[in-house]
């Protein structure tokens, strides 16, 4: 528990600050005690080196302590109540039915008196200390402005009534009343709560850090060690006492100051591998640490070389296990047309950036395979790539898997925001996210969150990418989607676009999603040239989803390994029918030369030789039509 000091400035009130003390269940006693102003200086100053958390005291005492120590202060303060009383005493012993009264003291310990002229026929001025000036010479000073600016009588502190007394001057001395305690007492369990966190907070960020299988050190703007954990100095080869306050470019030679720099002045992550004398190769990692957008130091991690391949590979292991892995990489996409380069190119660009990104375009056109690659070619490569659909699910449900709940937390990641850490979180269908899921997604924008059930914000590193197939900007004109959140996203906007307009890469596609299916089902099949011909020209609505099933189709049902038009147009009429407008009946588009081809071998049973006569083709052409039209064994088309 946090311990307190506090300074008391009259004795009698010690006996009543040890009982109050006591009582509180969060506080610890560090020290009350009794001081003259000249000695609480150099009292606040041992207390730093004594273990204690807070101090409280007031008026000039607390002024003193402010300056004298970085420790927090707890600062009495005169409640109107308690001011109220010891006007109506002045005016009893004065005999007047109002007054002119002088308040001197701190700013901080004086309560508001703008009520007080209506409430006790009273005018109150008020001498309040400033900082450029000697604070008891200041208040002796303002006893005798009182009396010049026609006070009758002055309220304060010790110095002010003996000042007072010594003019024979009407005083009145302000006690910490009840009321007051109190009031700063529960302000004291209020920062003691606080302290106790951080205290925790930083046991066991500290324990994390020695007992984590990297060695970390921290370093100032000048590249001064700060902190070092004990791995980190085992890894170095350095006890704690050597490696402390000296620039780690000093105690560690293989680390070049040119990487340092880039993380010191440049603001960047470096990642780099050393090869120290007569040691393994060191893996080091570079981040720059901010405060309020100013650079003021770098955390360096080490690790073993075998160490660090390791762990990359379990945390690829577990990763994969929960299906939280990007596989799609620029190199692997097809990019013959004009409007797949351009798109490639943006978001090449885009990736080397840990802002937000919107992908806007229609269904099926690729956004997700876009930001598995925008997150393998930037600096969350390796990391969680975690893809959620906001249609998917229910508002709660989606709250709750983004950002779990406070209550239910243990020693492991409660929410997929803590697991994506250092990675990617998609959200597919973004437009669908409720007002509050939107506000939520806006602070985490911004690297922070909340759990569920918590009042604790929880900074993150995560790299969002969004996507949606309708028209945010009208949604946001509308007030259905945030505004700033959409302009937060869409900084770095790209927008795909159907494959109907990039025909060039619909072979690519294909042979892709055709190898995939053919490893998974372990058969093999080869496209035509009129095959390949007909899919370029086909439209695909569909788009890749499109593409995707009918490669899986052509896989499962051809029963030849060469794949020819006909059975291309059969799988695309049974996979993807057409309706009428306006009713559920499907429609069936059928060439007319191939209903004819049909009809003519119906009506000669079969026989390909009339039928061909009939046409006015070869045997052989008669074949290819048939292929062409994926005429049945029973003449049906």
């Amino acid at each position: 528990m946090a311990r307190m000091a506090i300074l008391v400035p009259y004795p009698e009130l010690l006996e009543p600050m040890e009982g109050m003390l006591a009582e509180q269940p969060k506080l610890t006693r560090h020290s009350v005690v009794y001081l003259d102003a000249e000695e609480v200086a150099d009292y606040v100053r041992g207390l730093e080196g004594e273990g204690c958390d807070i101090i409280m005291a007031r008026g000039l005492y607390a002024r003193i302590a402010r300056e004298a120590t970085k420790l927090p202060i707890v600062e009495l303060r005169v409640t109107a109540q308690e001011l109220g009383e010891l006007v109506l005493e002045i005016k009893e012993e004065l005999n007047l039915a109002s007054c002119r009264i002088g308040l001197i003291g701190e700013p901080l310990m004086l309560c508001d008196t703008s009520a007080f002229p209506r409430l006790f026929q009273t005018e109150i001025l008020r001498y309040e200390l400033t900082r450029d000036r000697d604070s008891i010479e200041s208040l002796r000073q303002a006893v005798h402005r009182a009396r010049e600016d026609g006070c009758q009588a002055v309220i304060g502190g010790r110095t002010t009534c003996r000042e007072a007394e010594s003019m024979g001057f009407c005083h009145r001395f302000i006690h910490a009343g009840k009321e007051s305690l109190s009031n700063a007492f529960d302000m004291a369990r209020h920062i003691a709560y606080a302290i106790d966190q951080e205290k925790a907070s930083r046991a066991e960020i500290e324990t994390m850090l020695n007992f984590t299988s990297g060695g970390i050190v921290r370093v100032d703007r000048d590249g001064v060690v700060l902190w070092a954990s004990e791995l980190a100095c085992e890894l170095l080869n350095l006890s704690g006492e050597r490696i402390l306050q000296r620039r780690i470019t000093e105690v560690f030679p293989a680390l070049s100051r040119e990487n340092l720099d880039k993380a010191l002045d440049a603001g960047d992550e470096v990642f780099a591998i050393v090869l120290p004398p007569n040691r393994k190769e060191t893996v080091v990692n570079i981040s720059p640490v901010r405060v309020e957008g100013i650079i003021t130091g770098a955390m360096l991690t080490f690790h073993e070389g075998r160490r660090i391949m390791e762990m990359n590979s379990e945390l690829r292991q577990d990763l994969f296990a929960r299906g939280y892995l990007a596989n799609w990489r620029f190199d692997r996409l097809p990019a013959e047309s004009a409007e797949a380069k351009k798109i490639y190119g943006k978001a090449k660009t885009v990736a080397k950036y840990r802002a937000p990104v919107l992908l806007l375009g229609p269904v099926g056109s690729g956004k997700e395979i876009l930001a598995q690659c925008i997150h393998n070619a930037g600096v969350t490569q390796g990391n969680a790539f975690i893809p959620l659909d906001c249609r998917a699910y229910q508002s709660e449900t989606l709250d709750t898997m983004l950002f779990g709940n406070y209550s239910s937390r243990k020693d492991t990641p409660s929410s997929l925001v803590e697991i994506a850490e250092n990675g990617t979180i998609y959200l597919a269908h973004v437009d669908a996210l409720s007002p509050e899921m939107q506000f939520k997604l806006m602070h985490l924008t911004r690297g922070y969150f909340m759990h569920n059930g918590s009042n604790r914000t929880v900074k993150v590193n995560v790299r969002l990418i969004a996507s949606a197939d309708t028209n945010l900007i009208a949604l946001a004109e509308k007030g259905v989607f945030r505004s700033d959140l959409y302009y937060s996203f869409n900084a770095l906007g790209i927008k795909t676009v159907p494959l109907s307009q990039r025909r060039e890469d619909i072979l690519g596609w294909t042979e892709i999603f055709l190898a995939t299916w053919e490893k998974r089902y372990d058969r093999r099949v080869h496209l035509t040239q009129n095959a390949r011909a007909f899919l370029e020209k086909y439209d695909w609505p569909g788009n890749l989803n499109e593409v995707y099933s009918v490669c899986e189709q052509i896989v499962l049902l051809s029963e030849h390994r060469s794949i020819d038009e006909g059975f291309l147009r059969r799988v695309l009429d049974q996979l993807t029918p057409r309706i009428l407008p306006g009713t559920d009946q499907l429609v069936v588009y059928k060439a007319r030369k191939g209903e004819q081809i049909a009809r003519l071998l119906r009506d000669h049973h079969g026989n390909r030789q009339k039928v061909a006569d009939a046409l006015g083709v070869s045997k052989t052409t008669l074949w290819r039509y048939m292929k062409k039209y994926g005429i049945d064994k029973d003449f049906s088309y």
